[in-house]
C-alpha cells in the first residue's frame, strides 16, 4: 500500500512518483515548521516582547538547520576516514541534531537581548510535537526514516527510486525487476501518533490549575521525545542513520537528553518554602 497515492497521482500527471514524495516531503516539513511558529506566536500574545522572541525564533532556525546537518557530517566523516567539503555540503539531517541547536539559540538569544528565555522556549517544545507529527508525515512521503522489514499487516512497499528501494537494492534483498522496496515498518507514521500522544500529554499537563514553573514543558518534551524516540529507533530499517554496538546514533543522544532531564527534574522536585 506504500507510495498508493503517489503512484495515483504519477498516473494522473505524468510526474515521476518519487519527484511526488518528495514535493510532499517539503510540503509538510514547512507547515509543521508553520505550526509551531502560528502556535507559538498565540502563545505569546499577551507578552509585551513577542515581537522579539518571535524575531530570535526566526533567527535561530538556521541555526537549528546547520544543527540538523552537524550529526550526518560526524557520522560520514567518522565512517570515510576524514572530513572532506563533499561530505559538509552533501547528505541528509537529523531532527535531533536540529532541535537541540534551535533551543539552545534561542536561549542564547534571548540572554543577549536581555529575555528570560523560558517564555519562548517553552512555547516552542509545548508545540514541537505538533509541528513533528507533520514532519514525519512529509518523512513518509519522502521516503526517508523508513523503517525495518517486517511482513506484519502494517508493512508499506516504497517505490523505485526512494531510500528503501535503494538500500534493498543494494543490500540484494529485492527480486528482479522489483519495482518497489520490500514491505517495511512505516516508522514515520509511528512517531507522528507518538508526537501527537507527547502534544496531548504537555498540552493537558500546562493547562493544569497554576501551570508550569518556567522551563518545566521544555523539560518534559524533552524528557518524552526522548523516550519515544529511543524506542521506535528499534522500528527504524534506514542504515544511514549509524548503528554503533547495537544502538542508533539517535538514541545514544536520547539517552543522553533523558538524562539530563531527569537530573533537572530532580534537582528542582522540591521547591523552597519561601519560594512563591
Amino acid at each position: 500500500m506504500g507510495g498508493l497515492l503517489a503512484f495515483v497521482l504519477s498516473r494522473a500527471t505524468g510526474i515521476d512518483a518519487f519527484a511526488i514524495l518528495q514535493a510532499g516531503y517539503l510540503f509538510l516539513s514547512l507547515a509543521g515548521m508553520a505550526v509551531v511558529f502560528f502556535f507559538t506566536r498565540r502563545e505569546l500574545s499577551a507578552d509585551p516582547a513577542r515581537g522579539r522572541y518571535l524575531l530570535i525564533f526566526l533567527a535561530s532556525l538556521p541555526v537549528g538547520l546547520a544543527g540538523a546537518r552537524l550529526i550526518p557530517i560526524i557520522q560520514d566523516a567518522f565512517t570515510a576516514g576524514r572530513l572532506t567539503f563533499g561530505i559538509i555540503t552533501r547528505g541528509g539531517l537529523v531532527f535531533y541534531g536540529g532541535a537541540l541547536a534551535l533551543l539552545l539559540a534561542m536561549r542564547l538569544g534571548c540572554r543577549l537581548c536581555r529575555l528570560s528565555p523560558w517564555p519562548l522556549v517553552d512555547a516552542v517544545c509545548r508545540y514541537a510535537p505538533l509541528g513533528h507529527a507533520f514532519g514525519r508525515l512529509g518523512c513518509f512521503f519522502g521516503g526517508c526514516c523508513f523503517g525495518a522489514v517486517t511482513n506484519g499487516p502494517l508493512g508499506v512497499r516504497f517505490p523505485a527510486g526512494s531510500p528503501a528501494y535503494l538500500q534493498h537494492k543494494a543490500d540484494g534483498i529485492l527480486p528482479p525487476g522489483a519495482v518497489a522496496s520490500l514491505p517495511v515498518h512505516p516508522s514515520q507514521l509511528y512517531e507522528a501518533v507518538g508526537d501527537l500522544a507527547l502534544f496531548a500529554i504537555l498540552l493537558a499537563v500546562s493547562k493544569r490549575p497554576g501551570g508550569l514553573p518556567p522551563g518545566r514543558a521544555a523539560t518534559l518534551y524533552l524528557l518524552g521525545y526522548a523516550v519515544l524516540r529511543f524506542c521506535l529507533e528499534f522500528w527504524r530499517g534506514d542504515a544511514i542513520r549509524g548503528i554503533y554496538y547495537g544502538l542508533a546514533t539517535s538514541q545514544y543522544v536520547a539517552l543522553a537528553v533523558a538524562a539530563g532531564a531527569v537530573f533537572v527534574l530532580l534537582r528542582t522536585r522540591v521547591r523552597p518554602q519561601n519560594h512563591p
